[in-house]
């Protein structure tokens, strides 16, 4: 894996990592260097092997510890990083009105005292459900999500929405004043399965829709005014990556994707908006200006 002089990883070493994993998978129909799962199955062909890594979470892993890595290059106490740098447990369970959760990041203040209490709302109020950290701590825990769609995004994209819509709903609707954020990943191409099923790394000619995922994402970012938008994220980060050059090119603006012919020159929404710069930094002066709570960073 490639990091940077820091030790942590930067976006470019992280899709270096994610490229090499898929295809090293695809070309050698192995995941993490093992021909065979679990259950002793040997994968078979490239496209399994590649599926298969999605499925263990060991891709979406590197975007995980990208993020961490962002929050401890912005002071935050490492210590208060859930699940920590380097690890994918313990995850914190964050309680919503529909559901109770295991969250993919959480930044926890420590000078808050849990409180346990039973769920007894919404139609969670009949399984015996505890939450274990109470109202205040749980809107006053930063809460990061991160997804990515590498196949079958025409087909997938509108029941992806939705569950990104229901995710914000679920949360905010119970605790208003949590801050929620959102990174989402997708190709500039998808990689193409007859090719994986011969071992070989190809991609298809069509492109995404990236005007649809921007249109999206551009909808629920930046939320401000914890009385409304429960459907909204204070802060998404849409990463738009070519995987099919050498080193995968990560989008921007929206100006580069015009200029690379993957958006009308007459679209409207600014991607730089909802590009990974300056998410974590965003994210973190909402929190502040929310609740004032210097906890969750490093001791000066």
């Amino acid at each position: 894996m490639i990091y940077n002089t820091n030790n942590l990883l930067d976006i470019n070493s992280t899709l270096i990592n994610m490229k090499n994993d898929l295809e090293t998978s695809i070309k050698t129909a192995t995941v993490k260097g093992s021909p065979v799962n679990s259950k002793g199955q040997p994968y078979g062909n490239g496209q399994k092997a590649k599926e298969a890594l999605i499925r263990s979470q060991g891709l979406i892993n590197h975007l995980h510890e990208l993020v961490k890595s962002e929050l401890i290059k912005e002071k935050i106490d490492p210590s208060k990083i859930f699940p920590p740098l380097g690890h994918s447990k313990p995850e914190l369970k964050i309680a919503g009105l529909l559901k109770q959760k295991d969250q993919d990041i959480c930044v926890k203040p420590t000078n808050i005292q849990p409180k346990q209490e039973k769920i007894s709302w919404g139609p969670l109020v009949h399984e015996n459900i505890t939450c274990y950290l109470g109202k205040e701590l749980t809107e006053q825990t930063l809460v990061i999500n991160i997804r990515s769609q590498m196949s079958s995004l025409a087909k997938n994209a509108d029941t992806l929405f939705e569950r990104t819509f229901a995710e914000a709903l679920n949360l905010h609707n119970l605790n208003p004043n949590l801050c929620l954020g959102e990174v989402y990943m997708i190709p500039v191409r998808e990689y193409d399965d007859a090719a994986m099923t011969k071992n070989e790394v190809k991609f298809k000619n069509n492109i995404t829709n990236i005007a649809k995922y921007i249109s999206f994402f551009d909808f629920i970012n930046g939320r401000v005014d914890p009385t409304k938008d429960h459907h909204m994220y204070e802060r998404c980060a849409l990463l738009i990556v070519d995987f099919s050059t050498e080193i995968p090119k990560l989008y921007n603006t929206t100006d580069e994707l015009k200029h690379d012919g993957l958006l009308p020159q007459d679209f409207p929404i600014e991607l730089a908006n909802i590009s990974m710069t300056n998410f974590v930094d965003d994210l973190l002066q909402i929190y502040i200006d929310r609740f004032n709570n210097l906890d969750i960073y490093n001791e000066i």
